[in-house]
């Protein structure tokens, strides 16, 4: 699990930053807020997942047709009423990211894994606060139900054996910091919407 250990200490201070810059639970306070909170995540999840090649991971133990948020997110899009997602989001520059390589691929993956262990904590919230559960508009937080310690289990053991087969670990990790980057600039680009219209 020595991947998992270096991904941890080489992406801490970028888990922050994004940590500081996004509250879930203080960001779906309001059902205005939590639809902004959704596009955003939408416009991450669609360039991130377009980005990575399936097949290929597929093959290494991590399957994007099991894991992939985006569907989750389509269906939260909709049950919104989120007619122009680019224009909720506030996010200025194109969204986009390059994780063709299954290295870098894999370290991506590690964030959006990573960014399930929440899940329940968040869905629960949801439903108190704003009555919304996976049914209208809460699928994404509910990704993997009960299941979110098991696929994390799994995750990472699919990738400490990719890891440890011969990969680039230091691309490994580079993907993981480009995508926590992502994260992190989208998010800050949120933030500078919500106090200029405030």
């Amino acid at each position: 699990m020595m991947i998992l250990k270096d991904l941890k200490e080489s992406t801490a201070e970028m888990h922050e930053q994004l940590e500081s810059l996004v509250s879930v639970l203080d960001e779906s306070g309001t059902l205005e807020s939590y639809k902004a909170l959704i596009a955003r995540f939408f416009l991450l999840y669609r360039a991130i997942e377009g980005a990575m090649p399936a097949a290929e991971l597929r093959a290494k133990g991590y399957d994007l047709s099991v894991r992939a948020k985006l569907p989750s997110l389509e269906t939260d899009i909709a049950a919104l009423g989120i007619a122009n997602p680019e224009h909720l989001a506030g996010i200025a520059e194109p969204v986009s990211i390059d994780i063709r390589s299954l290295d870098r691929a894999f370290g991506a993956a590690y964030v959006l894994e990573g960014a399930t262990l929440g899940g329940q904590v968040i869905s629960r919230h949801l439903k108190a606060e704003l009555g919304i559960g996976p049914e209208n508009g809460g699928a994404f937080f509910n990704s993997y139900g009960k299941a979110v310690g098991p696929m994390w289990k799994e995750f990472g053991a699919a990738i400490t054996a990719f890891a440890e087969a011969g990969a680039d670990n230091a691309a490994i990790i580079d993907g993981a910091k480009d995508t926590f980057g992502l994260f992190i600039r989208c998010f800050a680009d949120g933030r500078k919407v919500r106090s200029m219209s405030n």
